[in-house]
């Protein structure tokens, strides 16, 4: 997957407004494996960092770039998920993923990105 497809993929999810000027777009490509797809994607802050997550059929990346130390991300399997949890606010929203003993935790989330992610991981995680 290069950039032109990542860019087309948000466009037709309809979020591509909301990433346009992140600097993680520019790296998914870098991240997401030959053969994977962007089902969702939406962005937060989590351990004080702003993250980027991108839900794919098989796992969920989370992408964070940092003008200086880099790129990271990690990526989760839908199988290691032990549960989720979502929340929609008046303005922003929150994702609880659960990994057995741990937490992961992204707040102040896209509120409108919020339902795509909800059908998602009832597909694959569910």
């Amino acid at each position: 997957m290069d950039k032109q497809s990542v860019t087309q993929r948000l466009k037709e999810l309809n979020i591509y407004h909301l990433f346009s000027y992140r600097p993680e777009v520019k790296v998914v490509p870098a991240v997401l494996p030959e053969g994977e797809t962007i089902e969702a994607a939406t962005a937060g802050i989590s351990n004080g960092k702003r993250w980027m997550l991108v839900f794919g059929k098989r796992h969920v990346y989370f992408i964070h770039v940092h003008p200086i130390n880099g790129t990271h991300s990690r990526k989760v399997a839908y199988d290691d998920l032990s549960g989720y949890e979502l929340r929609k606010g008046l303005i922003f929203g929150k994702i609880n993923l659960e990994l057995g003993e741990e937490t992961m935790k992204v707040d102040n989330v896209h509120r409108r990105t919020i339902g795509q992610i909800q059908g998602v991981l009832d597909s694959y995680a569910g």
